[in-house]
């Protein structure tokens, strides 16, 4: 039979993991490099429209709107992006429950 104080270990190793891909991520700075490139090319972009005002070409929106938007969809993607959808729901119903907990606890 599993005791609650696995159950509870499990739970903060958990956390642990959780906590430290998410730091590690933005150590990396892996958020600031996208949002760097998308900087760099809209800066690119707004170069190009201003040489083509200067010379009089024809001005197209389609021409400076730059799409990001790449579809790396597969199978495991897609079966990641479930997978995180359910853990997220799953684990905010548990906080619900721990902190709801504590503050009936805290409260009577």
């Amino acid at each position: 039979m599993i005791s609650y104080k696995k159950i509870f270990h499990g739970f903060i190793w958990i956390l642990f993991f959780s906590f430290l891909v998410l730091y590690f991520a933005q150590a990396g700075g892996y958020y600031e490099d996208l949002n760097n490139k998308k900087t760099t090319l809209t800066e690119e972009k707004i170069k190009e429209f201003e040489e083509d005002v200067k010379s009089g070409k024809e001005i197209k929106v389609e021409n400076y709107v730059v799409n990001m938007k790449k579809d790396y969809g597969n199978k495991v993607s897609s079966f990641g992006l479930f997978t995180s959808k359910i853990f997220a729901k799953y684990f905010k119903k548990s906080m619900n429950v721990v902190f709801g907990g504590i503050d009936k606890m805290v409260n009577d």
